[in-house]
């Protein structure tokens, strides 16, 4: 019942994830397993002790078994069967007495009784020989359940271990279920220098070393480990750009762009944002804004930081030829992972405006800021909200409270390419004589995301 139990949650995480064939031409089979288990399917060969099988036509890719657990195999077409001994086999798989199996040449030849036990790799004949060594250049990693799982170590952050696959595309793998790893190729691992301290205020106690093995005797133990393959100084941005344009009984224009970049490294973090806006109807501009802001955060433990920021605003239509924002204030990363994040900020700021009628106006006020993001559907539709608020404290005569609100959804369209779709709320309780308080606008905008 447990094996069972295992075997449906490989095949309903790896129905999640898509992308990715198999590794081997399949061919129909028979499989028995230890616990009394009857699979009848595609196998798509077996190689580092794991056997992939797609037992449903409903499957979109293999499901990987262990071939500890095999006690019976049978195949409807001819494979090459590839021993400890380095002796191959080539023939049909019949079933025999538990833990054994006969390969039967032709229907000339006597059957060849061979132990389970002692086959290396399964695969089809109609395959090039090089295709079963192509096996031997892979990662292993055994969980600790005793599941062995084959294909390429991508990268380890935030307790996520990511595993390229040749049958089931992109894996991702609990960090603690992991018992030890084998890597082809050397790994960059950033380890932690005082063990159990991954989620304390000594998180920025690392240090860097190169291996090709985790776990086991004498290795690195996983629970050391913070992050494989994940470079000190990192970056990620993106630009949109949406707008339309008619023509004819009515002639209408309008733009809209933005970006956000973010530099970061254990301690620091820079920011850097901006967003344009532009329409016009029947040759009359109708609206023309843009605000950027530039900001760092200094991180005093892995959720707490300070931050600082320059925050400017321009908006021909609410009067406001300049704004500028210059704050600091005290964070709290409370989620940072690549599905969720949420973190939050306040404190003091100074205020400078010039508006086309009023003049200028010189004001202490109080900040907020959240920025939320969240995953709804893997890799493939993202949720975010974020807001900026602002309530000047009486210094200078002004009372006003501002708000900067901005929530939608980023669709991937391919690859890096992403649909946004967004609704944006800007809100002044004390506007220019004759303008009013608040402004809206619906987005809609293709854009791209990068990263290093």
């Amino acid at each position: 019942m447990a094996l069972r139990l295992k075997l449906f949650m490989v095949f309903l995480g790896i129905l999640l994830i898509s992308g990715g064939g198999p590794l081997y031409a399949a061919v129909s089979g028979h499989i028995a397993l230890k616990d009394g288990t009857i699979l009848k399917g595609k196998i798509f060969g077996m190689t580092n002790g794991v056997l992939r099988v797609r037992a449903s036509t409903s499957m979109q890719n293999p499901i990987p078994l262990r071939w500890k657990e095999v006690t019976g195999l049978a195949t409807e077409e001819p494979v090459t069967l590839v021993l400890d001994t380095g002796e191959t086999y080539e023939g049909r798989i019949q079933l025999a007495e538990p833990g054994s199996i006969q390969v039967l040449k032709d229907q000339e030849s006597a059957p060849v009784m061979i132990a389970l036990n002692s086959v290396k790799a399964i695969r089809n004949s109609k395959e090039e020989a090089g295709a079963g060594e192509e096996s031997k250049e892979l990662d292993e990693i055994t969980l600790k359940n005793g599941m062995h799982l084959i294909g390429t170590i991508a990268s380890m952050e935030e307790k996520t271990l990511t595993i390229k696959t040749a049958y089931a595309g992109a894996i991702s793998v609990q960090w603690d279920e992991v018992e030890q790893l084998q890597s082809r190729t050397p790994l960059s691992v950033q380890v932690f220098e005082e063990k159990n301290e991954s989620d304390g205020d000594d998180f920025l106690k690392t240090s860097r070393t190169t291996v090709t093995a985790l776990g086991g005797s004498g290795g690195i133990p996983p629970a050391r480990v913070k992050t494989i393959n994940i470079p000190d100084l990192r970056y990620k941005g993106n630009f949109d750009l949406g707008g339309n344009r008619t023509k004819g009984n009515t002639d209408t224009t309008a733009v809209n762009a933005s970006t956000d970049n973010t530099v970061w490294t254990e301690r620091h973090r820079g920011l850097l944002n901006g967003k344009y806006a532009f329409a016009s109807a029947d040759g009359q501009n109708t609206a023309k804004n843009a605000r950027g802001t530039l900001g760092y955060d200094y991180f005093f433990t892995k959720r707490l930081f300070a931050n600082s920021y320059e925050f400017l605003e321009y908006d021909k239509f609410q009067g406001l030829d300049l704004r500028s924002t210059t704050g600091l204030g005290l964070g709290y990363q409370f989620f940072d992972t690549p599905s969720h994040s949420l973190s939050g900020s306040i404190g003091p700021a100074f205020v400078y405006e010039k508006f086309q009628e009023t003049g200028t106006t010189k004001t202490a006020t109080g900040a907020w800021a959240v920025d939320w993001s969240y995953e709804l559907i893997s890799d493939r539709v993202r949720m975010y909200h974020r807001q900026k608020g602002f309530r000047d404290l009486g210094v200078g005569g002004s009372t006003a409270l501002r708000l900067t609100a901005e929530q939608g959804a980023r669709i991937e369209v391919y690859g890096n390419l992403y649909l946004k779709v967004a609704f944006e709320y800007r809100y002044n309780s004390d506007p220019e004589p004759g303008k009013n308080k608040s402004d809206e606008a619906f987005i809609w905008a293709l854009g791209c995301e990068f990263s290093s």
